[in-house]
């Protein structure tokens, strides 16, 4: 029996996932990157900014949004972002500025519509399939938030 990962796909190229998922992740990584940019942002500027979207939150609540390996650098993260006077902080907790959430909110509608570019000739299932079945090759693969 043939192992379904190990198939080429009827694409001319005959390249399997793993090439197709490390171009796009690369294109959509560079085009975030790009369009954060723009703003003034790093990626993981952008996220504490989204995080802090709903409520205040502590350094550790925002530390553990992201993966083990960047934690220690959000620290540095959160000092640029209050210089810059998008966000406040209170005791232990962190808030958005009115600046900091208009901020937050150009990027998050530029992302949005790169988002809606990279997927504008997906039927909405296949995009949702196409999540659903990533999130368990994930699983499968030992991602423990799958």
């Amino acid at each position: 029996m043939t192992d379904p990962a190990q198939q080429h796909t009827s694409h001319p190229s005959g390249l399997p996932l793993s090439h197709w998922l490390t171009v796009a992740e690369g294109l959509l990584a560079a085009r975030i990157g790009a369009n954060l940019e723009e703003h003034g942002l790093t990626r993981p500027q952008w996220q504490v900014l989204n995080a802090l979207t709903t409520s205040p939150l502590s350094a550790a609540e925002i530390r553990s949004g992201f993966e083990a390996e960047v934690r220690d650098a959000v620290a540095d993260q959160l000092e640029e972002l209050v210089e810059a006077g998008w966000m406040t902080v209170e005791g232990e907790l962190f808030t958005l500025t009115a600046t900091g959430r208009a901020a937050g909110e150009r990027v998050g509608e530029a992302v949005a519509r790169l988002r809606g570019d990279a997927t504008a000739d997906l039927p909405a299932e296949h995009y949702e399939i196409t999540v659903t079945t990533l999130r368990a090759i994930a699983r499968n693969l030992g991602h423990p938030e799958a």
